[in-house]
């Protein structure tokens, strides 16, 4: 007889786990963090390169391994923390399954450096797909070094469905702010390919959140504290004025172990439901301390979800904990303009320049370009005589445009010189075209025709910038920090100056004509929203029309607004020069044509 079951080998069972527990360089990250502050660590230090596809080190002074240790931890199911079933209810540690060294051993290569604090020598181990290719006693510092490189080297088919760098890299900054956070005891550091990105000293959990999310929280972080039988809950809310447009900065502890629950953010969520705008975010951090019983952690393989025995409780309990901080919380206007260093830094950074004339439009200071005798003969088309009978008039020696023209473009007007233009509603623009009737919605017309001219920047010459009056300072994330660099020389084609300033920040020297100076923070959280959207595919083409549409629907004119005759007809000549007119950025129609024989068959 034929047996057909076996047993699979040591290290294709571990690969196999390995899918489990190792789906990117984050998840090396996130376990190897886990062990180091589990060995009781004061500090740990995070190196990475090429988004930890390359090499991913991680350094920690807690209490080291014996030679013995160090090569019983590659082994499956090989722990420290579990000696019997019982201990599985009483679980306070972080890695416990003992599946994380064999995993990323299966498909990395990994160099392995530990020493006892009370011994003379530590010990060198060097393994690869699951097999030690060396041991040796070895001079070292006390604490633990594990080197893991070339991820997936073995196993291509992973390493291919592994997303851009700077994808993997936002990966790799989220695991560690989820490990850093609930452990302000611990100073923690990570360097990005040589550069600094994260340097935590110990602190208290609200500088933390401070150093990691920026100092704008300051004041805006409402504390509460909620304790019932077995639970406490405990952490800060951010003031209403603080949301966001994408998540990510919502996070939940349970005995601080980051998780994840679509329930208990839902209890928040309504709470903010009336005091911020729709489709954006609460800022929270919030630790759940819960009797080790009443929790399970080993619901899912990268224990990133977790299981409460009564979450009806936890969710009314954390409701009203977060409506009564909110309700103590009274917003105090700050009057004036503090003169920081950081204020006089960015002015002293600028060179002063002269322009041979300037012009300041609201808070803008806009160069104006040289007058000319007359403008170019195709240029004046856009302004033709009006219809007879239409009372419009041409406006005398005066040429009107809005945000969005190109006059650079060939000219193939969509509509004739004596066509009648009139707004309906100050929404609709409504005219004639090849005898049609055309009815245009102005504000997704004028989002197609600026999203197009922003892509056609990337390409083509770059967009001229507009000096803002007053250069804006953005203290971003590190994760969002990353992201702004990655494009910055798209932004910059696009008309945007931003200049590196320090760590995390950045500042906004000039902006595309037509946007306004207030509306510069809105317009950086949409691209970096759409970024973090189009970063995922890797592709650097959906990156610039992911930002050209976070571009073009905040700086677009709006659904009530006037025009002028000289505008409604500009907007309907550019809106038919796109390569697709008829649809805009975000995917809604932006006309609607009638032909005479529709109109005769409804009034018939």
């Amino acid at each position: 007889m034929q047996h057909l079951i076996q047993l699979l080998p040591d290290a294709i069972a571990n690969q196999i786990a390995a899918g489990e527990v190792v789906q990117r360089p984050a998840s090396v990250v996130k376990e190897l963090m886990e062990n180091a502050i589990d060995a009781g660590a004061t500090r740990v230090e995070v190196s990475i390169r090429e988004a930890g596809k390359a090499l991913i080190q991680v350094t920690d002074n807690g209490s080291g391994m014996s030679a013995q240790d160090a090569r019983m931890a590659f082994e499956r199911h090989a722990t420290s923390k579990i000696r019997s079933a019982e201990d599985l209810n009483r679980i306070l540690t972080f890695g416990f399954r003992g599946e994380a060294l064999a995993s990323i051993a299966a498909v990395a290569q990994v160099k392995l450096r530990t020493r006892l604090p009370g011994e003379e020598l530590g010990t060198e181990l060097d393994i690869e797909a699951s097999e030690i290719k060396r041991i040796q006693a070895a001079a070292l510092p006390p604490g633990t070094t594990f080197q893991v490189r070339n991820l997936f080297y073995n196993v291509p088919a992973r390493r291919n469905f592994l997303k851009s760098n700077p994808s993997e890299t936002r990966q790799v900054l989220n695991e560690f702010v989820h490990i850093a956070v609930p452990r302000p005891e611990v100073h923690c550091s990570l360097t990005h390919n040589d550069t600094l990105v994260y340097d935590l000293p110990a602190a208290s959990v609200q500088e933390r959140l401070l150093a990691i999310f920026g100092a704008e929280l300051r004041d805006k972080l409402l504390r509460f504290d909620e304790a019932a039988g077995y639970v406490r809950i405990w952490g800060f809310a951010g003031s209403p004025d603080v949301y966001r447009k994408q998540r990510g900065e919502q996070l939940f502890f349970v005995n601080s172990r980051y998780f994840r629950s679509a329930y208990l953010h839902h209890a928040i969520a309504g709470v903010y439901q009336e005091m911020i705008p729709k489709e954006t975010h609460p800022f929270y951090c919030i630790f759940f301390e819960i009797s080790p019983e009443h929790v399970d952690v080993n619901v899912h393989p990268t224990k990133s979800e977790v299981k409460f025995d009564d979450e009806n409780t936890l969710y009314a309990l954390l409701q009203s904990a977060v409506k009564r901080a909110l309700a103590e919380w009274h917003q105090s206007p700050e009057l004036g303009m503090a003169d920081s260093e950081l204020r006089r830094a960015i002015y002293d950074s600028r060179p002063a320049e002269e322009p041979e004339e300037d012009a300041t439009i609201g808070s803008m200071s806009v160069r104006l370009p040289e007058r000319k005798a007359a403008a170019p003969p195709d240029w004046q088309s856009l302004f033709g005589a009006p219809a007879a009978g239409g009372g419009l008039s041409r406006p005398a020696q005066r040429q009107m445009t809005l945000p969005g023209a190109d006059p650079a473009r060939e000219r193939k007007d969509a509509i004739a010189e004596d066509a009648f233009l009139v707004q309906f509603q100050q929404r609709y623009i409504v005219t004639s075209r090849n005898d049609r009737l055309l009815i245009i919605d102005q504000r997704p017309a004028h989002q197609r025709i600026l999203y197009e001219r922003f892509l056609r920047a990337r390409e083509g010459a770059p967009l001229p910038s507009q000096q803002v009056l007053f250069p804006q300072t953005l203290e971003l994330s590190a994760a969002d920090f990353l992201a702004l660099q990655e494009v910055e020389e798209i932004l910059q084609r696009m008309g945007f100056e931003v200049k590196e300033f320090a760590r995390n920040t950045m500042i906004v020297y000039g902006v595309p004509a037509g946007v306004a100076a207030g509306k510069i923070r809105e317009i950086f959280d949409q691209i970096l929203e759409d970024v973090r959207v189009a970063g995922a595919a890797g592709s650097r083409s959906r990156l610039a029309e992911g930002i050209a549409r976070a571009v073009a629907r905040r700086t677009a004119i709006s659904s009530n607004h006037k025009l002028s005759p000289a505008e409604m007809r500009n907007i309907a000549n550019e809106l038919f020069r796109c390569e697709n007119p008829g649809i805009s950025p975000s995917g809604k129609p932006t006309y609607r044509e009638l032909s005479s024989v529709e109109l005769e068959e409804y009034f018939r």
